[in-house]
């Protein structure tokens, strides 16, 4: 599963560099990590987001995870 998470992130960051997408340097985590996160939801987890987000975040994938509120926030 680690290879296939690192793929969807590379996939993500692929696809925003293409679309020439600018990332706010306040942010604590990019666009790429939200999106992974919300693709590896639906894939992995049954769509539950908050067991993709604590998944993600125990075994040291996106370190700098958002709290649940503020990853909604940014997912929206």
């Amino acid at each position: 599963m680690g290879s296939q998470i690192v793929a969807i992130f590379c996939v993500c960051d692929d696809i925003l560099k293409g679309l020439h997408h600018h990332k706010d340097s306040q942010c604590k985590m990019s666009d790429a990590e939200v999106m992974t996160t919300s693709i590896l939801a639906a894939a992995f987890f049954g769509g539950n987001m908050e067991r993709a987000r604590t998944f993600l975040k125990e075994q040291g994938y996106i370190p700098s995870m958002l709290d649940t509120s503020r990853f909604n926030r940014r997912q929206h």
